[in-house]
């Protein structure tokens, strides 16, 4: 089944990240599995976006995400939103927490079975989250 979500490049993705009890690992949704989909949805040109607030998980993304992609770390705001894109990130910028950003067009030359290789070799986001975010979350809810 085809998720039509992902065939349209052009629509920016939110989805909240991560979670924190070891029972919940399994619903984090960067994992390799997800990454090689995202390099598979992808034109070669196109690019893929990422943030997150939690230290931890940005560390695995950036020790998961070169693997598909020719991956950027971006140290300020992105330049075409320097409010915040999405609610979480508005009230993380308001409140002084750190956002980590970085964006990455396909590596080429990777196929679907060295895709699915790489899905099955790289770890999966089995990290602790940590709850320094939490006051963010409480402020989300708000």
């Amino acid at each position: 089944m085809k998720n039509k979500e992902l065939d349209c490049p052009e629509k920016p993705k939110h989805l909240t990240q991560p979670y924190y009890t070891p029972e919940e690992y399994h619903k984090r949704l960067i994992t390799p599995e997800f990454l090689a989909l995202v390099h598979r949805s992808l034109i070669p040109e196109g690019q893929f976006f990422i943030q997150t607030d939690n230290p931890n998980y940005w560390r695995y993304i950036q020790d998961v995400a070169p693997h598909f992609f020719h991956f950027e770390e971006r140290m300020s705001c992105w330049p075409d939103a320097p409010r915040g894109r999405t609610r979480r990130e508005i009230i993380a910028i308001r409140y002084g927490f750190t956002i980590f950003r970085g964006f990455g067009r396909p590596m080429p030359g990777l196929d679907n079975c060295e895709l699915d290789e790489l899905s099955k070799s790289l770890p999966q986001p089995v990290f602790s989250a940590d709850r320094s975010s939490s006051d963010l979350d409480n402020l989300e809810r708000q």
